[in-house]
């Protein structure tokens, strides 16, 4: 058993995870000064735990001497005896999860079994909730102050499952609340020999969570967060689940973690290894409530691609959703309207950042971002010139793991009012590959370019889409021209003119 000694006052050996001390307020009358009672204890009457009164939980031990009371990091709740031969009343203290109260004292007489009888409370201590050391101090009837013999100890198990990362449990419901959308590895847990962890869901919920071994590892589990393309169920409600470690013998001693998030998402279709975002950004492109989401996708919901969705769209509806672009690093996003009888971005001034060098995730969504240049070459870097106003294939420079045929089909939408203004021929090209029919087309539309105070209309047409792309070296890619010869080509372009945003789904590492 345990061989440590008290000492005089209340102290803590360890605290909660990212505090220093847990300051305990006990007040301790200083041992040598009686005051005026002359009264002391008798020195063979230490006090210890009264065995023969006191029942234990299996998990809660005593030392040898009676003076000290270990406790398991799990949640105990049980009554203990101390002997003594004098009424005790229990100086108030205080410990993180801890409450120590009376227990039916009763008046000292003969057989009479309810006297110093104290209860302990104390709720689980989660992984990252240090051990503790707590002393607890009694005074005697008659005697007006307390004295060093006069304690019983209480050692505050830590417990013995580690946890690493962001996960943090240490809170009154012992849950971990993601504010927004969140996915990846969330954290690593360590379990003590003859643990298991495991992930449980409530009634109906989506297994979006998982819990699996660290590769060449015994005992370090990962919790990953997963997603889900076109989860028709992600408008942003809030997801939950389980983290439950046990004795894996016989399930007992039965741990429970909470974690929830926001299920967010946005409409993807697959090309190329990148699950691409299905519609521009609209509106606050950080914020999920102004996109379309996979909840609430247009096409989806009429049981067609974005593609054909546009053909059958009336051209109010196909105006709401080319109108938007952006440009530096606000994330507001500017229609197109009826300027001076022009077609031009409403609020556009010219920007000192360029969108292409920000971070991949400063604009996007949680768990969304930019595409990089490689991505954008999986579908436009060609051998030859990419005419986008006719349909064809074209042939990659760099096949995709040995892809390399990217087929093209364009329409034109007409009867676009913006204003007093009518807009046709606006142009919306679909591309897929052939080695991949199982996957609708990615689809391109959008308003040309603003660089200047003199709208989108170049060359007589709204077209020239600039494509958003992340490059720190400031890279790009441009779809210019007129329309009997508009094509793609490499052009960064600079931070004051205007662009599409199209995200795409950040890698991630589960998907269910």
């Amino acid at each position: 058993m345990l061989g440590m000694s008290l000492v005089a006052g209340v102290s803590i050996s360890s605290c909660k995870k990212e505090v220093a001390d847990i300051a305990v307020d006990v007040p301790v009358a200083d041992w040598n000064e009686g005051g005026d009672v002359s009264l002391v204890p008798d020195s063979g009457d230490r006090l210890g735990i009264d065995l023969s009164r006191t029942v234990l939980p299996p998990d809660v031990e005593v030392s040898e001497d009676g003076t000290m009371i270990v406790l398991p990091h799990l949640e105990t709740d049980f009554v203990f005896a101390v002997d003594s031969r004098d009424m005790l009343e229990l100086v108030p203290s205080s410990a993180y999860l801890l409450e120590v109260l009376p227990e039916n004292s009763g008046v000292r007489a003969s057989g009479q079994d309810g006297m110093n009888m104290f209860r302990v409370r104390k709720g689980l201590y989660a992984p990252g909730v240090g051990s503790g050391h707590v002393t607890l101090k009694f005074r005697r009837a008659g005697l007006s102050n307390v004295y060093p013999e006069d304690s019983i100890g209480l050692v505050l198990s830590a417990n013995p499952t580690l946890l690493e990362g962001g996960l943090d449990f240490d809170n009154e419901f012992y849950s971990h609340e993601f504010e927004g959308y969140a996915d990846n590895e969330f954290g690593v847990f360590v379990l003590p020999e003859g643990k298991e962890i495991s992930v449980e869901f409530p009634d109906g919920e989506d297994p979006w969570m998982k819990v699996e071994k660290e590769a060449g590892s015994t005992d370090r589990w990962r919790v990953i967060g997963g997603w889900r393309p076109n989860d028709r169920s992600a408008d942003g409600r809030r997801q939950r689940a389980s983290i439950v470690i046990r004795n894996a013998s016989d399930g007992t001693q039965r741990e429970e973690y909470i974690v929830s998030r926001r299920n967010w998402g946005l409409p993807v279709t697959w090309l190329h290894g990148v699950w691409w975002c299905k519609y521009n950004s609209m509106g606050d492109s950080r914020d999920f409530n102004d996109q379309i989401l996979s909840s609430s996708d247009p096409a989806a919901a009429a049981g067609m691609t974005v593609f054909d969705y546009l053909e059958s769209a009336t051209a109010e509806e196909y105006r709401d959703l080319w109108q938007w672009a952006y440009i530096g690093d606000s994330g507001k996003g500017m229609k197109v309207a009826d300027i001076d009888g022009s077609p031009a971005m409403e609020g556009y001034a010219p920007s000192q950042v360029n969108i292409n060098r920000l971070p991949a995730d400063a604009l996007s969504p949680d768990g969304y971002e930019l595409p990089s240049m490689e991505d954008y070459n999986r579908l436009f870097d060609a051998t030859s010139t990419v005419w986008m106003m006719w349909d064809g294939t074209h042939s990659l420079v760099e096949p995709w793991n040995g892809h390399s045929a990217v087929s093209r089909r364009q329409r034109r939408k007409n009867d676009v009012q913006v204003g007093t203004l009518v807009l046709s021929d606006l142009i919306y090209i679909a591309m897929s590959s052939p080695d991949f029919p199982e996957h609708e087309p990615l689809v391109w539309y959008g308003p040309g370019a603003q660089w200047n105070e003199a709208g989108i209309e170049h060359y007589g047409h709204c077209n020239n889409i600039l494509f958003s792309v992340h490059s720190p070296s400031g890279e790009g890619w441009y779809m210019g021209g007129s329309m009997a010869g508009l094509y793609v080509y490499k052009n960064g372009a600079g931070p004051k003119d205007t662009r599409i945003l199209r995200f795409r789904k950040s890698d991630v590492e589960y998907i269910y």
